[in-house]
């Protein structure tokens, strides 16, 4: 099997990245390193060097393009370079057993569509003998045979950071093709600037995404909602459970910079309720 392996940077730590990308190198017959930010020659430097015979490639010029501009990049690479699936990483994930990941994915037992590692934790019990079938997962981890990316067509670049792998997994759901969670291996995963704290007694975890950020995960997300309704009944209640109530109500007990966070919400809900299809 010919894998190709895409890693979006956006100033990363260079340390995580370092790490996150030993940990799949020697698996891939190719990387790429696609920077959403500048990076140092010392650090490009460290990235070549862990490999001797240059497999790793830099590709983008420093610029912000957005993640699915990098991915839908690096699958017309991989489909012009004769490779037979993608492998898309995010800057701070670190695999664990990817070996036994894509011996699984490469079996004759496997079912047809793309797949997903669990994350940040090995698959238990009955998970841990079969597929998972999934509505949505993370962008990183992600295993995607050229095949399935002919018929979803990439991801969307309307999109910049946020939604890109929850539009990407509704859209290829809506066209039959369903995604798996993968008994073998697992994903290591850093989940953004996550703090602790306590009311009552009680311990609460905040995520404290900027309000840029915000913006995007109730825009995107909405959208996809709306693009694929036949598709994202489940998604769409889940969504609403968690980010109409819950990570509101947790922001206020325990966030800072609340009047521009809400505001930020806000113009995602209508900018999602105008977002013409």
């Amino acid at each position: 099997m010919k894998l190709l392996a895409v890693t979006v940077v956006f100033h990363p730590d260079p340390e995580l990245l370092l790490r996150s990308v030993a940990s799949y190198v020697d698996l891939a017959e190719k990387v790429l390193v696609w920077r959403n930010s500048p990076l140092s020659a010392a650090l490009e430097a460290d990235l070549k060097a862990l490999t001797a015979d240059g497999k790793i490639a830099f590709r983008g010029d420093g610029g912000n393009a957005g993640i699915p501009v990098a991915l839908n990049a690096a699958s017309r690479e991989a489909e012009a370079g004769g490779f037979d699936a993608l492998l898309t990483m995010d800057q701070d994930s670190v695999w664990h057993g990817l070996e036994g990941f894509l011996a699984a994915v490469s079996s004759p037992d496997a079912p047809a569509g793309f797949y997903a590692p669990f994350v940040n934790r090995p698959a238990e019990g009955e998970a841990a003998g079969v597929f998972t079938p999934f509505e949505t997962a993370f962008t990183s981890g992600m295993f995607i045979p050229l095949p399935v990316l002919r018929k979803v067509g990439g991801w969307c670049e309307d999109f910049k950071v946020d939604g890109v792998d929850n539009e990407f997994c509704l859209h290829a759901l809506s066209l039959g093709i369903r995604g798996y969670r993968v008994p073998s291996g697992w994903l290591e995963h850093s989940l953004g600037n996550v703090s602790f704290r306590r009311l009552l007694g009680l311990r609460f975890r905040t995520y404290n995404y900027a309000p840029e950020r915000l913006f995007g995960i109730y825009r995107n997300n909405l959208i996809t909602i709306k693009k694929y309704p036949s598709v994202a009944r489940k998604f769409r209640r889940e969504f609403y459970r968690t980010w109409l109530w819950r990570r509101p109500l947790r922001m206020l007990l325990g966030e800072k910079d609340l009047k521009a966070k809400f505001a930020a919400v806000r113009r995602g809900i209508r900018a999602a309720r105008k977002a013409k299809l």
